[in-house]
Formats: C-alpha cells, structure tokens, sequence
C-alpha cells in the first residue's frame, strides 16, 4: 500500500512540475514577444525624429520660408509600425531614406483614398505628406510611423540592397525607414505619359523646406521609381532633382550660419 501511495505522490510530483514548466514557458514566449514588439516600435530613427519635431517647431532660420500646413490623417488601415527587424529575426539598421513620389491625380483625391478603411490589403497605401501645387505641406501620416508608398521595394548601394523582408508572404520594401512625400500632379500629368508639364516653384520650395529639417544627406533622397523592385513605377515624372539640391543647399547653408536673411 505504502508503496502505491509513494508511486502515486511521485506521479503527481512529475505532472505539477510538468505544469510549471509549461506554465513558466509560456509566460518566458509571452515576455520575449512583448520585448520583440517594443524593439519593434521602438524604432530611434532620425527621419521619424526630425519630421515629428519640425512640424512642430520649424528651423528658425527658415521661418520666412515656411510653407501652408494641413493635416489631413489617413486611416489607420492604410499605416503600421516601422519594423527594425526581418522576418527571420535579423536586424535591420539602415539610415534613414526620403522617398519622393507624384500623386497622378488631385492631392483631394489621394486624401480620399488614404482616407478609406475598406480597402483590401492589397489596396492599402499611403504618403506621410503631400505637397500641393501651391506648395501647402499635407501631413497624411505621423513622422513615426510606417506609410505604405513603396511595396516592392529596395534601395541600391555601394554596400549593396538596402530593404526589409518583415513577411515571408511579401515582397521586400523600403517603407520602414522611409519618409515618403509626394508632390501634387499637374493637371497635364493626370494619365500614364512618361512626362508631364512638371512642379511648380513652390513644390519645390517646399520640398526643399522639409528635407532641410532633417540630416537626411542628398544621397539618401531617392524616387519611386528608383526605388521600385518591380519595374512598374515611373513616378514622380519630369521631377528635376538638380533644381531640388540647388535649393536644399541654399536652405541648409541657410541653416548653418544660423541666419534668416
């Protein structure tokens, strides 16, 4: 008898700790996924810092240039969090990326598509600004989070393909360490041509306001179509960069001498 008890204590003995084994790792997963999404959303980028700081506070020595601003949120569906890590577990660690775009048609009618929580996933996108024609700032998503404006994606180096591949079940993109803005079509542009009549002065000026806020350098501002995997993406067309770095000089000389004149 003496002898079923002491085999019965010790089955019990085994399933309890069996049951705090399980217990303890399961709490251990539940720890090391909250810490994963706090890396993941924790993300220290200096675009998202100084995008989400000037819209509040712009350069003083830029105050005589500073543009008309909106805010005009997009859905919720339509942005995500930044992602620091691929699907895989590793880090990705990438400086910071400007990606400019066009919007094809009326900035209003990018506004509403952002806009909606219907769409497909497929569907979902997003700049995290748009500049009008006559150079008012549009801010579409906040500097920390993630827009959808480049899905397959990859920006070319010395050191190779800068991307991330945060789901096996799609294609790399640039957005998680992108700030994408995207400037107003000219009513000449509102088709698929290669070309159209081009940006106004004050697109540019504006543009060149925003970027001149950041330490972005000029060789980490790219273009969709740059940027773009799959061959697809033209935009933003008849786009003069030369123009754009003349005046993101001006601004940021501007900057350094700490002077407004």
């Amino acid at each position: 008898m003496s002898r079923l008890v002491a085999a019965l204590l010790r089955r019990r003995f085994w399933q309890r700790l069996a049951c705090l084994l399980l217990f303890l790792g399961v709490l251990l997963t539940g720890v090391l996924l909250h810490d994963r999404q706090q890396s993941q959303s924790l993300v220290p980028l200096p675009t998202a810092i100084a995008f989400q700081q000037f819209f509040r506070r712009p350069a003083p020595e830029l105050a005589d240039q500073t543009p008309a601003f909106e805010i005009a949120w997009a859905h919720p569906n339509n942005y995500g969090e930044r992602l620091r890590f691929n699907a895989d577990g590793s880090l990705v660690d990438n400086d910071p990326l400007i990606v400019l775009h066009e919007t094809v048609y009326s900035a209003d009618s990018a506004i509403d598509w952002f806009r909606r929580g219907d769409l497909e996933d497929s569907e979902a996108a997003s700049y995290h600004a748009i500049i009008r024609r006559n150079g008012a700032v549009i801010s579409i998503v906040p500097a920390q989070a993630k827009a959808y404006g480049a899905a397959e994606s990859g920006f070319d180096t010395a050191e190779g393909l800068e991307t991330l591949y945060g789901d096996p079940e799609q294609p790399p993109s640039v957005n998680s360490f992108s700030y994408h803005i995207s400037l107003e079509t000219p009513l000449d542009g509102q088709d698929s041509d290669p070309t159209h009549s081009g940006y106004t002065v004050a697109q540019y000026r504006s543009l060149a306001w925003l970027i001149a806020q950041t330490e972005v350098p000029a060789e980490r501002i790219t273009t969709h179509k740059e940027v773009d995997l799959s061959g697809e993406r033209i935009d933003p067309r008849s786009f003069d960069r030369d123009r754009l770095l003349k005046q993101l000089r001006q601004f940021r000389d501007r900057l350094a001498r700490g002077t407004s004149t």
